[in-house]
């Protein structure tokens, strides 16, 4: 089996996958580019895994997907860049999910208007960077929490945690 490095901006996110698949290579490198960035090439450097799947919640841009579903990122960017200087990264599809493409932000709730299905984050772009660099492959699954821009008390955080938890058991049983 491919070492495979299960990444997570934060342990609430992480912690249900981490219980029900204890033998999984769970890593937290924390929330935003620089930190997803750092925590990304240490554990490249250090563990040298040949997988890196990214996972965690994320915003969507427009109604057209339900909360609480699971996507897999196809194309993240860093939302903002000049196009002159914008990269675009193309994870690994892992799964049959629905494919959508990912914004990463500095903060949640940015204005990015996408008539095509689209979420934003805040780490993609950096891991995406990371492991394209250290010639790593990657993939990229998100729960869908929350529309962009509505109230932080309206997020379904721990149905979008639960829904991605089971896909990434069932991801990970299928490996073995």
């Amino acid at each position: 089996m491919a070492t495979t490095l299960y990444l997570f901006p934060t342990e609430f996110e992480a912690a249900p996958f981490r219980a029900l698949r204890p033998d999984a290579q769970v890593r937290i490198i924390g929330v935003g580019m620089s930190q997803a960035a750092a925590a990304t090439a240490r554990l490249l450097a250090d563990e040298c895994p040949q997988r890196v799947v990214l996972c965690g919640i994320a915003g969507v841009c427009n109604e057209s997907m339900k909360r609480g579903s699971v996507v897999e990122v196809v194309e993240d960017s860093e939302y903002g860049l000049p196009a002159l200087y914008a990269e675009r990264y193309e994870p690994q599809r892992l799964t049959s999910l629905p494919a959508v493409k990912a914004f990463t932000v500095s903060r949640s709730g940015a204005s990015v208007a996408e008539a095509e299905p689209a979420v934003e984050q805040m780490e993609g772009a950096a891991v995406g960077a990371m492991c394209r660099a250290w010639g790593v492959e990657y993939s990229h699954l998100r729960g869908i929490s929350n529309l962009v821009g509505e109230p932080k008390q309206m997020w379904r955080i721990a149905e979008a945690v639960e829904s991605l938890t089971n896909v990434l058991c069932e991801l990970y049983d299928s490996e073995k």
